[in-house]
This record gives structure tokens, sequence and C-alpha cells, in this order.
């Protein structure tokens, strides 16, 4: 009788076990030639206790890619080179919650979230956009710069639309300098993949690195060039100050599938596949229900995530985001 009564406990402990398990589906790798975003991987997330959710509605660039087009935008060549690391900042009490957007909201560029269309520039993106950024803050002056100059001209910094370093961007402003995005615009325009009805679907594969012509399209001389003072790495004890002094910062990173579905919350990796590395500008930090983030622009237009922006976990270098920070100073004129 005691024999039954203790297969009987362990039989009931055992289910109560079981019952308390979140069900986890079984999710199979996903091939290059199938959909992106998959409803069974933004279910699973969403029925963690995590801290984001998860969806597939996420319209422009991404909606209806197929893996092997996603990975084409991760353009970000991680552990490249780097500029040396910058001196840290004199120790400061920092605010909780800091925006780039707020504090400095007489620069126009700080406000945009722009499109990469088809093309892995992201690395380009990252620097040319806080590069603009902080030659507003310093030089109190609206100006675009060129991310064409980077992904058509600078042969140090990679292979264009097939990936760059971020660190190699930086030092190309310093040493070549950047001309206006009015001189040389952006050739590709923004797309969608598989859209129905769609006036400018995005091309099979991506689109192809442009020529470096070294002509301004607006008539002004490509010797007009911005240049910046300094470019340097950034340690991850100090990115709060350095954003809260001198403004956004581009930022290199891990990408896993999980990403790619993100809308709202604190970003955690939870499941889904290594897709490659990727170029931001973090913007500012904050805590969203107790937990600490960064708050980060993307370059996939306004329809991916958060109107184009994502949070994620601060202060554990999540993916990486704090180990692959450069930034630098734009030089007066």
């Amino acid at each position: 009788m005691n024999n039954i009564r203790a297969v009987l406990a362990l039989s009931l402990f055992a289910f109560i076990c079981i019952q308390a398990v979140p069900f986890k589906p079984k999710i199979q790798p996903i091939r290059d030639h199938e959909i992106a975003l998959r409803p069974v991987l933004a279910s699973y997330i969403n029925s963690l206790k995590t801290t984001w959710k998860a969806s597939t509605q996420q319209g422009g660039l991404l909606e209806g890619a197929t893996l092997k087009q996603v990975k084409k935008l991760l353009g970000t060549r991680l552990n490249g080179p780097k500029p040396p690391v910058k001196k840290a900042h004199a120790k400061i009490n920092l605010p909780d919650n800091f925006d780039s957007r707020q504090q400095w909201p007489q620069c126009s560029t700080i406000q945009q979230i722009r499109d990469q269309s088809a093309c892995g520039s992201c690395w380009a993106f990252g620097a040319a956009e806080s590069i603009s950024d902080r030659t507003c803050i310093f030089n109190h002056v609206n100006l675009t710069l060129s991310v064409n100059d980077l992904v058509a001209c600078c042969d140090e910094c990679g292979d264009g639309c097939d990936g760059g370093y971020p660190g190699a961007a930086w030092d190309y402003w310093v040493q070549t300098g950047l001309t206006s995005e009015s001189c040389d615009p952006y050739p590709f325009p923004s797309c969608d993949h598989h859209i129905a009805n769609s006036t400018n679907p995005c091309p099979a594969d991506e689109y192809p690195t442009p020529d470096c012509k070294q002509q301004c399209k607006d008539g002004s001389s490509w010797d007009t060039r911005y240049y910046g003072k300094s470019s340097y790495s950034v340690d991850n004890n100090d990115i709060q100050a350095e954003i809260y002094h001198n403004g956004p910062v581009e930022a290199s990173y891990s990408v896993y599938e999980d990403f790619i579905l993100y809308k709202s919350g604190v970003y955690q990796h939870r499941s889904g596949s290594f897709l490659g590395g990727h170029a931001v500008r973090i913007l500012g930090w904050g805590v969203e229900n107790g937990t600490p983030y960064w708050l980060v622009a993307n370059s996939w237009n306004v329809h991916w995530g958060d109107k184009g922006t994502f949070k994620i976990l601060r202060g554990s270098d999540e993916c990486g985001i704090e180990s692959g920070i450069v930034a630098g100073l734009p030089k007066s004129f």
C-alpha cells in the first residue's frame, strides 16, 4: 500500500511540474528562402514572461522578406578595426532617463528615422546619422551628411552594400571628410518585399554598391567637405556620459531571428538563430517597469518596431551592443 501511495504521489508531483512549465513549440531552423517573420516564433516570444512583445506585422522593408533578404540588411562586420578608446568622462550624476531628441530639439537629424532600403549599409547609416547629429550639436547647423559618400567612396570601410566597418567610417570622416546629402544623396528608395500592388517593390537580391562618382547632384562642389576632429571608441562604462555630453553614438551588435519581430518593450534575445551584425544609433536610455534600457534608432524605416526605434536591455552587453560603440567630434566651420 505504501508503495502504491508513493507512486501516486510521484505521479501527481510530475503532473503538477509539467503543468507549471510553459509549452515550448518545436521551432525548426528557418531556411534562406523562407519568410523571415514567422508567426510561430512571435507567438512563442509573447507566451514568455519577458520584457518585450513580438509581431509579424512590421510593414515596409521587412514585410514578406525572406531570411536571405533580411540577412542582406545586416551589413555590419563585427570585431573589425576600431579607433582607440577615448579617455572616460569625469564622473557626474546622470539622469535616470535621457533622450537626445528632447535634449537637442533644434537638431532635425536626431528626430529622423531613415531607410537603408535593400542594401547592407547599416554601418554607414549609423555613422552618417550620428555624425550629422553631432555636427548640429556642436556647430549649430542642421546638415545631413552623405551616407552614400561612405557606401560608394570609402574603400577602407568595406564593401558598400555588401557590408562594412563602423569604426572605419568614423576614421574616414576625420581623414577625408564627408559631403552633404544634397550633394551626394542616397540612391536607393524605400521598398517593399512582396506587398500586393506595391509601387516600389524591393529587388530579389539587393541593390549593387553605387560607383563613387565624386560629383555633386545639386551643383555644389565635391571639394566642400565636412571633417571630424576626432574618432574614438567608447568604453562600455562611459556610454551614457558620452551621449549626455556629445550626442548619439553608433553601436554594433549581433542580431538574432527574434529581434526582427520586435514591436515594443525592452528587447532581450530569447530564441532564434544568429543572422548577422547590425549597426544603429543610440539616442539615450531609460528604465521601463524596472528594466534598464538603451533607446535606439534603427534604419529600417518607421514601420518597423516602435515607429522605427527599439529599446534593448542596458548594463549587461546584450547581444554585444555595449562592446561596439564608436563616436567622434566634428571640426568647427
